[in-house]
């Protein structure tokens, strides 16, 4: 009797064991069902391709988490782990009414290209995000750039810079602004085939982007003409323009012809004294303005061509009343200048038109 007690009681410890076995089964089959089908927390689990974690599972989804953990696979089994939260540039536009309650993201990573994860009013949806636009132009491309997206938009730029193609991807760049004063000088002959500036903007202080006959160049600016006169070229100089107009000549220079191209010269002005007279057969145009000639000395005619010669200069002294054709015939030039009589004596003028070497009164 007591072996059959024994029996049974043992049958019903076991049908009991059973039971609360498969019980236990069921729920943690459906706790684990209910925490994979519960809404995923906003954030991204870590990348486990370089983790070697503890094989346990011991979480099933982000509910079984405390605070904004999620349940992250740890390269072999599950446990709670911070998110990681990618924030891409940009900002979310505001909500306009109520979208679906549906959780269709959990954090800009989990958006494609550069959208990020907004709220619709109700639930989060990736969006494209708010593309804040800066006054001015992006400049034109010059080449090809880094093939990278360094902005997003033009509220992920400072201050005033914009977000602009570089030939490539897109980087922050100062806007292009009206074109600053001045003129380009014309081009002289063929430059470096390159672009190295797009506009103005890409240049220093008052330089502009300029062409250089094949690419473009910063430069400075054709300014007004500066005072002075060109001398006139005698003959033909160097084939070749040295210079596009005055603001590419240093100092007080100014571009002038030289016959042939263009070059950079000291501007003709007229220097003083008086040109002595000559009587000359020398015929040679060997200058045309007293800026040609070298010192003080001036550009005068020998009555026929024209020399550089040094001016004329009087001695001290006066010339007497003049003589009636005194020492030789009346019309004979014997002088110059005061500087062709002897110690201080004076070139004078006779009252019938000759020139004689007379002594100073």
């Amino acid at each position: 009797m007591n072996a059959r007690v024994c029996c049974s009681l043992i049958a019903v410890l076991l049908c009991l064991s059973v039971c609360l076995s498969t019980t236990d089964a069921k729920k943690h089959v459906r706790g684990k069902r209910n925490a994979r089908l519960s809404p995923a927390k906003p954030g991204v689990c870590p990348d486990d391709k370089d983790m070697i974690g503890v094989c346990v599972e011991d979480c099933f989804g982000d509910r079984e988490c405390p605070d904004d953990e999620k349940c992250c696979s740890n390269g072999c089994g599950h446990q709670c782990m911070p998110p990681y939260i990618v924030v891409k540039p940009g900002f979310c536009p505001e909500t306009v009414g109520f979208g679906p309650c549906v959780e269709k993201c959990s954090g800009d990573g989990s958006c494609p290209n550069n959208q990020k994860c907004c709220s619709n009013g109700c639930g989060h949806q990736c969006m494209a995000p708010y593309r804040v636009v800066k006054p001015g132009f992006c400049p034109e491309t010059v080449g090809f750039g880094p093939c990278v997206e360094k902005c997003s938009g033009d509220g992920s730029c400072p201050n005033n810079q914009k977000c602009c193609s570089n030939g490539c991807g897109h980087q922050c760049m100062a806007p292009y602004r009206a074109e600053k004063p001045g003129s380009c000088p014309k081009p002289i002959g063929f430059g470096l085939c390159a672009e190295m500036c797009s506009s103005d903007n890409n240049c220093p202080n008052n330089q502009k982007c300029c062409s250089n006959g094949c690419g473009h160049q910063c430069m400075a600016p054709y300014t007004a003409v500066k005072p002075g006169s060109c001398p006139k070229p005698i003959g033909a100089g160097l084939c070749v323009e040295k210079c596009s107009g005055d603001g590419s000549c240093p100092n007080n220079q100014k571009c002038c012809s030289n016959g042939c191209g263009h070059q950079c010269m000291a501007p003709y002005r007229e220097k003083p004294g008086v040109c002595p007279k000559m009587n000359l057969k020398d015929c040679a145009q060997l200058c045309f303005q007293d800026g040609q000639c070298p010192d003080d000395q001036k550009c005068c005619s020998n009555k026929c061509g024209h020399r550089c010669v040094p001016p004329y200069k009087e001695k001290p002294g006066v010339c007497p009343v003049s003589f009636a054709g005194v020492k030789g015939r009346c019309a004979e030039e014997l002088c110059v200048s005061d500087f062709d009589c002897p110690r201080n004596q004076k070139c004078c003028s006779s009252f019938c038109g000759g020139r004689m070497c007379t002594p100073a009164s």
